[in-house]
């Protein structure tokens, strides 16, 4: 008798994920309910001081990001390293791009000392990345799970774009109506965001070039705009009446030792991988 095998299967040559096409597309979801949760919570209702509560988004992040890899790591395996030369390339270019629109506009004051170095690695550099793998990578990752890892010709290629962009601007919807300041007009900004950091997945099929693009953006709106701007680079907005509780102090802390065992963590990713190989 015929038993029903579960798992990868092989057809032609490549490995094709047999889960249902309802699995990925519960995660992207699941990302909805969650980011748009995440913010919120700890802005909206909470009022959490900012570095505090960057500190709860990016282990948010983290663990469901992981969580979705680790689900689906077989029918991402080759994905990761899919034209990523050619990614990271196009990834620069519309980074600078974005760095030269946040320099076109009018600079704002910054903390110094030890504090403006933590918030270029805290709010530039890692909350750029975080946002760039929760609003462009893991819809491109579901993409490319629900496509099969298949997108060889025109016409697949192009489907896997608009897949690829329009899961990007519904988890960039959802997670930015966490935040007042984007229940209104200001959402068509992170939407154009969106289209230009989606640019390297469009062109070449990976995403990662997007951690390049955004990552970049965020730099230099906290060395320019960390105040904000009309479009506000950096939510939440922090007004007069905002609360922001919680001692910036400790904010910095925590955020150090989040910093010290993600890269702790990291490393040993790295190292348990070179023994496997």
């Amino acid at each position: 008798m015929a038993t029903r095998q579960s798992g990868p299967a092989v057809t032609s040559g490549r490995r094709v994920d047999v889960r249902r096409p309802w699995e990925p597309l519960a995660w992207v979801a699941a990302g909805c309910v969650v980011f748009f949760v995440v913010p919120w919570v700890g802005v909206d209702l909470l009022e959490l001081e900012p570095d505090l509560y960057y500190l709860a988004y990016f282990s948010v992040a983290v663990a469901f990001l992981a969580g979705f890899v680790r689900t689906h790591r077989a029918a991402l395996a080759t994905w990761w390293t899919t034209n990523l030369v050619p990614s990271l390339l196009v990834g620069a270019a519309v980074g600078l791009l974005l760095v030269g629109r946040v320099l076109g506009e009018s600079a704002t004051r910054h903390p110094g000392g030890g504090r403006f170095a933590f918030e270029i690695v805290w709010r530039g550099l890692v909350y750029g990345s975080v946002d760039a793998c929760v609003l462009y990578v893991f819809p491109a990752a579901v993409a490319w799970v629900l496509m099969g890892g298949d997108r060889g010709g025109r016409r697949r290629k192009l489907q896997y774009a608009g897949l690829a962009v329009g899961l990007s601007l519904l988890v960039t919807a959802a997670y930015h109506l966490g935040y007042p300041e984007y229940r209104g007009e200001l959402l068509r900004y992170p939407a154009i965001g969106a289209v230009a950091a989606n640019i390297p997945t469009t062109v070449t099929g990976n995403a990662l070039g997007a951690l390049l693009a955004h990552p970049a953006m965020h730099l230099a709106a906290v060395v320019h705009l960390y105040e904000g701007s009309g479009e506000h680079l950096l939510p939440p907005r922090v007004g007069a009446d905002y609360a922001a509780r919680g001692s910036a102090g400790w904010a910095v802390g925590l955020g150090l030792a989040w910093l010290a065992l993600a890269s702790a963590g990291a490393l040993l990713l790295w190292w348990r991988g070179r023994r496997r190989d």
